[in-house]
Order: C-alpha cells, then structure tokens, then sequence
C-alpha cells in the first residue's frame, strides 16, 4: 500500500504516511464503519435464532423497563424542578433508576466477547447475567457524566446558563456516546477496568470517531425502528449491536491502533 498523496510505501497499519502525515486511506476502506456492519451481518445472520435467548433479559428487564420511567420521566410524577434541592434530587432519582435497568442492554457484550463466533445464545445467557455488577458501574459512572453536563448546561433554578451552552450539551452528549461505544468490548477483551478502557478509547480512537459515530447512528435507528415495531425485532437487532460493536473493536485493535 503506497500514499495516495507522496506514494510513500505505507505498512499494512500505517494510518498516517510517515513522511507527509497525511492519513492514509485506511480509514475510509479497511477501517470503515459501514463494511464492519455488513460484514458482521453476514455472519450473524445465519445465527439469529440461536442469539434470541441473548436477548430476552435485555429486552423484559432493559429496554421494557427504561421505556416505561422515560414516560414516567415526561409526566407529571416527577418532582417539580423549581428549586435547586428539587433538581438535584429529580436527577438523583432518574439516575439511580435509569442505572438499574441500564446494565441489562449491556451485559450482552461479556457474552459476545467471551464466546467466539456468533452462536452466544444460551451458552452465554449466564454469562452475561454475572456481568451485571461490572456494568452497574459503567452505568452508574455515565448517568453521572449526563447529569454534570445537564448541570453545567442547564444550569439551576434562578440561575440560567448561557442559551449558547444548549449546543454544547448536544455536541458533548454525542461526542460522549462516540467515544464511549468501543469501552465494553476494550473492558471484556483486555480485562480492564472502566476508566482504562476509556482513557485508551479516548488517546487512540479519535481517528476513527466519525466511523464510531456513524455506527452509534445506525445502531440506534435499527434499535428504536424495531422498538416501534412492538419490541419484538429487538430479539435479533440487539445482539446484532453486540457483535457489530465487538467486530469493529476488535478491528481497531488488529489495525493496532491502541499503539499508534
């Protein structure tokens, strides 16, 4: 492989020419979000039914449950924010909530990460129920960075923040989300802990931020298209999420981009 742009021999992981600096077209081919998806769904597709009983907990004690305190969250059972204590306490209450049931779409990762190939089904189902404990605190730790930012942007009762600091929020929630989808699977296969699986998803990976962030896009309306469609779907697009999310992390690291 050679550099489209000074045709300087390039190794098979060179992501950056070593002698102009220009990225490579590793990024846009080999690195692409979009060829890991099809590629994964090649091979997890012939294995749907055997990933359904993955599925189940997520689904009955994850996704059913986060559905009903969103709209608990839109009404009016929750306290009124008209005062600082109020707020605070109405953020507590919604992160303790959303992190009990948020680790329940997650623990499909030690499953996947643990089992080779695409046949986790059953096998893995115990499995994944273990890693509860481990993703509590990666929930735990990311409904606390949500409720920082909200602060931060928000502002409190009687004391506003600046309108412009609404965008920031958007942008920070997304890029949050980028940077965060690589952790579990960096957390499984490594066997690190959260803040060391963050810290290299956060040196190493920002050359492939927009490839993550478009698989967080797809994943997310391939995930909410079969939640409108009476949850049933989700039965196969979210071990689906699982595998495309571990593949493409696992190709990052072949590429060794953990050490460029």
């Amino acid at each position: 492989m050679r550099c489209r742009h000074c045709n300087t021999r390039l190794a098979v992981h060179d992501v950056w020419c070593p002698k102009c600096q220009r990225q490579s077209s590793l990024v846009k081919n080999e690195l692409s979000a979009m060829r890991s998806l099809k590629a994964t769904w090649a091979q997890y597709k012939p294995n749907i039914s055997i990933n359904v009983p993955l599925a189940v907990p997520a689904i009955i004690f994850g996704i059913i449950p986060l559905l009903i305190l969103i709209w608990l969250f839109n009404t009016s059972l929750m306290l009124p924010m008209d005062s600082t204590v109020k707020l605070l306490l109405n953020l507590l209450i919604k992160s303790v909530l959303v992190s009990l049931f948020l680790p329940f779409t997650l623990i499909g990762f030690k499953a996947v990460s643990t089992l080779d190939g695409y046949q986790a089904g059953k096998p893995g189902l115990f499995m994944a129920l273990k890693a509860y404990p481990k993703y509590l605190v990666f929930s735990i730790i990311n409904c606390a960075y949500f409720v920082v930012i909200y602060l931060i942007c928000f502002g409190f009762p009687g004391f506003g923040s600046d309108p412009i600091l609404r965008l920031v929020w958007i942008v920070l929630v997304n890029y949050w989300i980028a940077l965060i989808l690589p952790v579990p699977i960096l957390m499984e296969d490594r066997n690190l802990s959260f803040m060391a699986a963050f810290k290299l998803a956060r040196r190493h990976f920002g050359v492939v931020r927009w490839n993550i962030y478009l698989m967080v896009l797809v994943l997310a309306m391939l995930n909410i298209l079969a939640t409108l469609v009476l949850l049933v779907p989700l039965a196969i697009t979210i071990p689906f999420s699982w595998y495309a999310v571990r593949d493409y992390t696992r190709t990052l690291l072949e590429y060794e981009l953990d050490k460029q």
